[in-house]
């Protein structure tokens, strides 16, 4: 829940949000809460029946509950928010690449790959303007705020991302990805793979000297 509220917290009273992938649909629940209007969307049937049910009727006018694959969209419907979390790097960039649609915002929480997710947003047109670690249960999750726009990233930027809200768990979530670089790099051979893993380190340990 701790990443349902967060993301919500980057929603302003005034958008309207699709929530792709919503599971549980919890993001819209707390957005009817606040009056925002949302689309609960999710490519299983049972799902949205279940989430639909456990949401309380005087909240129902402000969601639109809908089955479908990836960004649901109608021709008509212009200006949301997309929200994409809980999925990987590689499928929320598919679903992205698949639709004709164009979003002033766009929020992640992609479970790996982040590097890859903002070099390949900033090909699709949308850079990462604010971030935020997040730690629920013993796990790190990094939230990316992106808007449009085009920027050439530096190494640093790329891999570690840009203006994070929370200093102390980005330095806790590098120091894990430190010690888990270095334990990669013992175990296996000398190839290309290694050498990108080296350098992730590099970039990792800099920024921790600069700390």
């Amino acid at each position: 829940m701790i990443r349902i509220k967060k993301i919500s917290s980057y929603i302003e009273d005034n958008e309207k949000v699709i929530d792709v992938g919503c599971d549980q649909a919890e993001l819209s629940e707390l957005l009817a809460k606040r009056k925002i209007y949302s689309i609960a969307s999710d490519l299983k049937e049972n799902i949205i029946k279940n989430a639909e049910n456990r949401i309380k009727d005087n909240l129902k006018e402000y969601i639109t509950f809908r089955v479908g694959n990836g960004i649901t969209l109608e021709e008509k419907e212009e200006n949301y928010t997309v929200v994409l979390a809980g999925m990987g790097t590689h499928l929320i960039l598919d679903i992205l690449s698949n639709t004709n649609k164009s979003f002033n915002k766009i929020i992640t929480i992609s479970n790996n790959n982040h590097d890859i997710l903002r070099r390949e947003m900033n090909n699709l047109g949308y850079i990462s303007y604010i971030e935020e670690i997040i730690k629920e249960r013993s796990k790190y999750y990094n939230l990316i705020v992106f808007k449009k726009g085009n920027k050439t990233y530096t190494k640093e930027e790329e891999l570690i991302g840009v203006n994070h809200r929370n200093i102390e768990l980005l330095k806790e979530r590098n120091e894990l990805l430190i010690n888990k670089y270095k334990k990669i790099i013992e175990k296996i051979p000398n190839n290309h793979s290694k050498k990108e893993i080296k350098n992730k380190l590099i970039i990792l340990e800099n920024y921790k000297d600069r700390e």
